[in-house]
């Protein structure tokens, strides 16, 4: 699990660190940089999965593109930076990423990692196998022929290093120097080492991201709507309840009491409704529903003809609920559609489901109602206000309750209509 993002010099964020929960919803005025956030995330993912990114791969993964001269932070009377800084803690290692364009002022520009691997990473990792052993000592000695022209007492003793790593912060260090020395800049010589980060938690979660800005429309299946690589606009919904194993589904089917109208929907793999005139050829999706208060002989219709409440809340769930979707990912503007009860309801669930299906959800909202459905005395629940300073850099709060009033009845939509919570305009 990601457990804090430390980000540097990305668009409104000059540096700022978030401590992340499970469940992370982010409120604030609008323009304050919520969406900064998800998208700097997304760039340290599409950076751990590609060698080299372009502005198409930002594109279709959900990043707002413009000249990397935009995108670096820029603030007046502060000298901008020429990397992108993301530093990630996760619970099975640490990940950092320092990206750089190779033209300020293309909006075409690539940017590629001025180190591909972290040596931080190898050091927080829960590796402890002889197969991990013999790589360090591998790369010790690589370090150390290295230095043949140095005096012997400069070289590096394997062994000694070893037993101290896990107990001297010096040593690990020392050995961190050693790895980025060793590496040159040319991770490519260093399969070993590539394998072991490629098989660990923290990369995996991180190069599966993903940030939801759910379309209706994509979510119907209309093929114009169906631009991006990984789903981000709710594309690829009839394909994740398809693949749901049979308890999965049946866990989805259980909050179908969320939709009076709902009696059962399913997916129709042949497409062979289409042929009896239950869709236009301008939908691609395969899903369908049946309306329990209609005649049975003509109670079934497509998704390119149902509501839009519906087709949010099981893309939500089945994404949740299905273990073939990602551990981590963000719902930007998760209210869309969305009625404000159904709203409270459907946040509730999805805390609960978030942590019976081990996954980590980033949220942004401007609707009060989600936040009813927030226990903010549950430590994996985080609400965080998004702001920016008098200087214009976007920064986050975290935002506690006092324990004293944890059995009064305060509802957090209203605290924050009220501006008890912040996350409001102060211009009019």
């Amino acid at each position: 699990m990601l457990k804090e993002i430390r980000i540097r010099n990305f668009k409104s964020i000059l540096d700022d660190s978030i401590s992340l929960g499970r469940i992370n919803v982010f409120i604030g005025e609008n323009g304050v940089g919520k969406s900064n956030i998800f998208e700097a995330l997304m760039f340290a993912s599409v950076a751990e999965t590609y060698e080299t990114v372009d502005a198409d791969i930002l594109y279709t993964n959900g990043i707002r593109v413009s000249k990397p001269s935009l995108i670096l932070s820029s603030f007046k009377g502060k000298r901008q930076t020429e990397f992108i800084d993301i530093d990630l803690q996760f619970t099975e290692g640490s990940i950092h990423c320092k990206l750089k364009p190779e033209k300020l002022d293309s909006i075409f520009s690539k940017w590629t990692k001025k180190m591909p691997i972290d040596a931080n990473f190898l050091i927080s990792s829960k590796y402890s196998s002889k197969d991990f052993e013999d790589i360090i000592f591998e790369t010790i000695q690589k370090a150390n022929l290295l230095n043949t022209g140095t005096d012997k007492e400069n070289l590096i003793d394997a062994e000694k290093l070893l037993a101290k790593i896990k107990t001297s912060d010096e040593f690990k260090e020392k050995f961190v120097s050693i790895i980025k020395k060793s590496l040159l800049d040319n991770f490519k010589e260093h399969k070993e080492l590539n394998e072991i980060y490629k098989e660990s938690q923290a990369y995996n979660e991180l190069s599966n991201f993903i940030i939801y800005t759910l379309n209706t429309e994509a979510l119907r299946g209309i093929p114009e709507f169906q631009k991006s690589k990984k789903g981000i606009y709710g594309e690829t919904l009839d394909i994740i309840i398809n693949e749901l194993n049979p308890k999965e589904l049946e866990e989805l089917k259980n909050y179908l009491y969320a939709i009076p109208w709902i009696d059962d929907f399913f997916i129709d793999s042949k497409d062979e409704l289409k042929q009896s005139g239950y869709k236009l050829n301008y939908s691609k999706s395969l899903l369908y529903f049946r309306d329990k208060f209609m005649m049975k002989k003509n109670n079934v219709f497509s998704s390119e003809n149902s509501n839009e409440g519906i087709l949010h809340l099981l893309f939500y769930f089945s994404n949740i609920i299905s273990s073939k979707m990602p551990r981590l990912f963000a719902i930007d503007n998760i209210e869309s559609s969305l009625n404000p009860h159904l709203c409270q309801h459907i946040m509730f669930e999805i805390c609960k489901l978030a942590k019976k299906h081990e996954k980590q959800i980033l949220i942004t909202t401007h609707n009060p109602a989600i936040l009813d459905g927030l226990d903010l005395f549950d430590e994996e629940v985080h609400l965080f206000e998004v702001f920016r300073t008098d200087s214009g850099d976007t920064r986050t709060r975290r935002i506690r309750l006092k324990p004293t009033i944890k059995d009064q009845q305060f509802k957090l939509s209203e605290l924050w209509s009220r501006g008890f919570l912040g996350a409001i305009s102060e211009n009019f």
